[in-house]
C-alpha cells in the first residue's frame, strides 16, 4: 500500500505540479472508512486503475459512481467518497492554467465543480492508457506511463506560456501572500484582463480561487502544527477571525473545523498508517 506524492518529469514541470499515488487495501478491516473531500484549488486528471468508487453527497441527495479515468475541473462542492475493498489512484494534479494548455487552451468554465469521463474531454488515448494502468503492477511504472502520455501531449500542443501562468501560480506559494493587483501587474495586464484570462485558466474567478488557497493552506497548518489553536490558525493565513474561517469550512467542507478534524482523523490513510 501506498500514499505518495511525487514530482513530474521535469518537461513537465510548467503543466503539473505533482501525481498523488494511493494504494488501499481494506481487506483485514471489518468497516471500510470513508473520506470527507473539501473543495480544493486545482485541476486534474485521475485515474482509478482498481476498483471504482462511489462518492456521496448527503445533503443534496446525490451519488455518482466514478468511472476508471475522469477530468476534474475546478471543485467547489465537497463530497464523501465510498471506498471498495482494494482502490488504488494514479492522480495527475496540473500547475495552475497546466490544464487548459492540455486542452489546446478551452477555456474551463464548463469543467468548474465537474467531473467528466476523461476519453470523452481528452480522447480515445485515455482508454488504452487506462489499460495499462490497469495491467502496471509496479507504482514506478505507473507514474511513468502517465508522464510519457503527458510529455507527449503537451508536445503536440507546442504551448507557448504567457506571464499570467508563471504569476498566477504565486496564488498558491505556501509562506507568501499576494494582493490579486499586485498579480495582475506582475502579469502585464490590467485587472479586468488578468481577471478574463484567469477565470479561462481556472473557471473561476481569482477571488474565489485565493479564498480556496486560504482555507487549504488553513487545513494545511493546522495539520502541521496541531497544538495551534484555529483562532492562530486563522491569522496565520490571513483570515480577519475565526468566524471567517469557519464560514469557509462551512462552505467548501460542509462542517466546522473541529469537525473536520475529527473526520480527517478516521480518514483510509491515517486508519492504513500511510501517514
Amino acid at each position: 500500500m501506498i500514499y505518495q506524492q511525487l514530482p513530474p518529469h521535469p518537461a513537465l514541470a510548467p503543466y503539473v505540479k505533482e501525481y498523488l499515488l494511493l494504494h488501499f487495501d481494506f481487506t483485514g478491516l471489518a468497516t471500510i472508512p470513508t473520506k470527507l473531500m473539501p473543495a480544493r484549488p486545482e485541476h486534474s486528471l485521475i485515474f482509478y486503475p482498481d476498483e471504482v468508487f462511489t462518492k456521496v453527497h448527503a445533503e443534496r441527495h446525490q451519488q455518482f459512481v466514478i468511472p476508471h479515468a475522469v477530468v476534474q475541473g475546478q471543485p467547489l462542492t465537497h463530497w464523501q467518497h465510498h471506498y471498495p475493498r482494494r482502490f488504488k489512484v494514479v492522480k495527475v494534479v496540473f500547475q495552475l492554467g497546466g490544464l487548459y494548455h492540455l486542452l489546446g487552451g478551452l477555456p474551463l468554465a464548463e469543467l468548474t465543480d465537474a467531473t467528466l469521463e476523461a476519453e470523452a474531454v481528452l480522447g480515445s488515448e485515455i482508454s488504452t492508457l487506462t489499460q495499462h494502468l490497469m495491467n502496471t503492477a509496479q507504482y514506478a511504472e505507473m507514474i511513468n506511463v502517465v508522464d510519457t502520455y503527458l510529455v507527449q501531449r503537451f508536445r503536440r500542443r507546442a504551448v507557448r506560456l504567457e506571464p499570467i501562468d508563471k504569476v498566477s501560480q504565486l496564488l498558491q506559494a505556501p509562506n507568501q501572500s499576494f494582493s490579486l493587483d499586485y498579480l495582475a501587474q506582475q502579469a502585464c495586464l490590467s485587472y479586468r484582463q488578468f481577471e478574463r484570462k484567469f477565470r479561462d485558466r481556472t473557471g473561476v474567478s481569482p477571488k474565489l480561487f485565493a479564498r480556496l488557497v486560504r482555507f487549504n493552506k488553513a487545513q494545511a497548518l493546522k495539520e502541521k502544527h496541531p497544538a495551534h489553536d484555529w483562532l492562530t490558525v486563522a491569522l496565520a493565513c490571513g483570515y480577519a477571525d475565526y468566524q471567517h474561517l469557519a464560514k469557509d469550512f462551512k462552505q467548501f467542507a460542509g462542517v466546522t473545523p473541529v469537525t473536520f478534524l475529527r473526520e480527517e482523523a478516521r480518514a483510509p490513510e491515517y486508519v492504513l498508517h500511510l501517514r
